[in-house]
């Protein structure tokens, strides 16, 4: 009986070794072919980033080029770089750049690698900075003493819309005013940005104050449903805080002070910047 017991055991534990040694033949062969998918992966990823069709060095004198002609004027450009290109898709080059006439305005470009054309949103920019000098009369009149900034923030979000523009054509007014004139109805953003420094001390103000705001952006021929709202906190000039209103939510002033209390608990994000 114990000899039958004992030749139990002792084949129980061949089985467990036998189990243990094909375990960790499965989990050696699954880390050799992760390795060669790792190591193919980057070879490919290597060929991809290889065949693109210019250096950096050459785009980024492309893109100083390319906004020369355009705007005669002259821009610092960054070095650009060609990103989401993989197996067979092209990448996207894009740089920031500044006029040297005004470097407070900052531009995006961008093209497709295996494409010519630019898009850039230069005009967009320079109508936000000139927006943003026009409604700051209202601004001081409606927060008075209120540590309060507010900034037009406009975007196309057709890239092909946008390639059109030039400094003389269109104007803000007929894009972003004239209903349906150029057709751009949908594909338009007019934000503002309020910024508030501090503790808000009196909420119900400053929803009033965004509400205001909204209604003169209307009445100077803004569509409602372009407009959205960002809020900022900030402490002592740095931003601790920020969230997104749309339309959806800013249909009365009760639903702006949801707004800014939902705000007082959203992080700002990476990139974020007054």
């Amino acid at each position: 009986m114990a000899k039958s017991k004992s030749k139990r055991t002792n084949k129980s534990r061949i089985n467990n070794k036998k189990a243990r040694r094909v375990i960790l033949i499965i989990l050696s062969s699954i880390v050799v072919i992760m390795t060669v998918v790792y190591i193919v992966g980057g070879i490919i990823v290597d060929r991809e980033i290889n065949k693109r069709s210019v250096s950096d060095t050459t785009e980024q004198a492309n893109i100083t080029s390319y906004l020369k002609n355009k705007y005669n004027q002259d821009f610092d450009v960054e070095k650009p770089s060609c990103d989401g290109g993989a197996f067979g898709i092209s990448c996207v080059w894009s740089a920031n750049a500044y006029p040297k006439s005004d470097k407070s305005i900052k531009i995006h470009i961008s093209r497709v690698d295996n494409q010519t054309k630019y898009s850039d949103d230069y005009v967009v920019r320079t109508w936000q900075k000139e927006q943003t000098a026009k409604i700051q009369p209202k601004v001081r009149e409606i927060f008075k003493d209120m540590p309060v900034d507010v900034k037009v923030r406009l975007g196309v979000i057709d890239p092909d819309v946008e390639r059109t523009f030039t400094l003389k054509k269109p104007t803000f007014e007929e894009v972003f005013l004239a209903e349906n004139k150029v057709g751009q109805r949908g594909n338009l953003a007019y934000g503002l940005n309020f910024k508030y420094d501090g503790d808000i001390k009196d909420e119900s103000r400053f929803a009033s104050g965004i509400h205001e705001m909204m209604e003169h952006a209307k009445n100077v021929g803004v569509s409602p449903k372009d407009i959205s709202v960002n809020i900022y906190l900030s402490k002592n000039g740095k931003l601790i805080s920020r969230e997104y209103c749309n339309r959806d939510k800013l249909s009365s002033i009760n639903e702006i002070k949801g707004c800014i209390d939902t705000s007082k608990n959203m992080p700002v994000e990476e990139g974020d910047r007054w």
